[in-house]
């Protein structure tokens, strides 16, 4: 879509007092007063969106680095779901000194119910071993799972319960975290960049909806004042070179006016404000765009899963936003070794992520076959990324992004394919580790 937008922003007339400090470093009323509009319009809230409830800053991170500043002290800790968006570690811990605490899944979906669990799981681990904790994130779509939280059980399919058990994903799913969130007094933070990036083909009609927290009453569940949304350019509106984001706190006024104290360090600059208020005014060319950007990544959609289909390659079931699939290479790198849990320690442990004061481990053998097939990837010069940077709880995850031109697409996923072949012949019968 970028052509798109580079022809509607060629149009808009560049004014003298874009090459001011504009309204100042808190986001343009103009600017403000669009947001306000769009999301009543777009995200169905429940309460009326006004102006006054946004902070404006230099992109989506920009965001989460004043929302880790405000909402926590140092060595804090604010947790979050696994597979997770790889920029949360450093976006949480760079300034702020925050602690992000990736929540493992031990099994479970991670987009359902039983996933709220985890997290009292994982909190009073924490919270034993010292840290406190101050909030979690919500990935609403979710990075890299391209899912949805929202309100019915669609049917199973045989992918998917080779993938995931399937459990019961409905709105009481945000509920569910809201009403934990409201027990332990924690911040709930919705990142929703991907809002409006949905998309509907044949093979997955059954996918559920995006519903975002405004949407949801939140009466009886979690005080207002600790639901915040974050969104920004960069995902929906493909323009993660024009750096805005920006934070909506409905009924948070307080956590605003600290943030604004500190806003100055990442203000957005005026003429960025301006195209994106231009375009957010324009509803004929959003609408025409939205529509035309999920058509384009429908087909993409399309494509992708059809080339894993031929390959054999199995990816999570239910996509329905965002720019990519979660896909599993497990099976490419050789037959299952069985190895019992309480032997799990005894194999080759090796330490492949860190976050601050967090280890995981996973098998050596395991990290290295990863190791192997992603620099076949690299040699032939096609990049998808590693379930290393998202996360993953075992080696062989993937992320794959299917958003670029066509073209682009038919060369990568040849290059792609040639390298699965590779794979094969030389790895095809080396074992993998698969714990039970």
């Amino acid at each position: 879509m970028h052509e798109e937008l580079a022809s509607f922003f060629n149009k808009l007339d560049f004014e003298p007092n874009l090459l001011t400090y504009g309204d100042g470093p808190f986001g343009s009323l103009a600017l403000r007063s669009a947001l306000s509009s769009y999301f009543n319009d777009y995200f169905k809230p429940v309460h009326k969106v006004l102006p006054e409830q946004f902070l404006v800053a230099g992109g989506a991170t920009s965001i989460i680095d004043l929302v880790a500043v405000g909402v926590a002290d140092e060595d804090d800790g604010i947790l979050i779901g696994r597979p997770l968006y790889t920029s949360f570690a450093k976006d949480i811990s760079a300034r702020a000194g925050a602690k992000m605490v990736p929540v493992s899944t031990q099994g479970k979906d991670p987009m359902s119910e039983e996933m709220v669990e985890q997290y009292e799981k994982e909190l009073q681990k924490q919270e034993k071993a010292g840290t406190k904790i101050r909030a979690i994130i919500l990935s609403s779509p979710h990075n890299p799972l391209g899912k949805c939280y929202v309100c019915h059980l669609p049917p199973p399919s045989v992918r998917s319960l080779l993938l995931t058990r399937r459990t019961k994903q409905s709105v009481d799913v945000l509920k569910a975290y809201m009403r934990f969130c409201q027990k332990h007094r924690l911040h709930l933070i919705s990142d929703e960049v991907y809002a409006m990036s949905i998309y509907k083909t044949p093979s997955n009609a059954s996918a559920i909806p995006f519903t975002s927290v405004l949407a949801i009453d939140a009466s009886g569940l979690i005080d207002a004042n600790l639901v915040h949304i974050i969104y920004g350019m960069s995902k929906d509106f493909s323009c993660n070179g024009l750096r805005c984001g920006v934070l909506l706190s409905q009924h948070n006024p307080s956590l605003l006016s600290s943030l604004k104290s500190i806003a100055m360090f990442s203000w957005p600059t005026s003429a960025t404000e301006h195209y994106w208020a231009t375009l957010l005014t324009d509803r004929p060319f959003l609408d025409y765009y939205f529509a035309e950007n999920s058509r384009r990544l429908a087909a993409s959609y399309a494509r992708m899963i059809q080339f894993f289909t031929e390959q054999g390659i199995d990816w999570v079931d239910g996509s329905n936003a965002g720019f990519f699939l979660w896909a599993d290479f497990r099976s490419l790198l050789g037959p299952d070794i069985i190895v019992n849990t309480e032997e799990k320690e005894q194999v080759d442990a090796v330490a492949v992520m860190e976050t601050p004061g967090q280890v995981y481990t996973t098998s050596k053998r395991a990290k290295e076959r990863d190791e192997w097939f992603f620099g076949k990837l690299m040699a032939a010069k096609v990049f998808i990324a590693s379930g290393d940077a998202f996360f993953a709880e075992e080696h062989g995850w993937y992320r794959v992004t299917f958003s670029v031109p066509d073209k682009v697409l038919k060369v990568g996923l040849e290059r792609l394919g040639r390298v699965l072949e590779e794979v094969r012949k030389e790895h095809g019968g080396r074992n993998r580790l698969v714990y039970r």
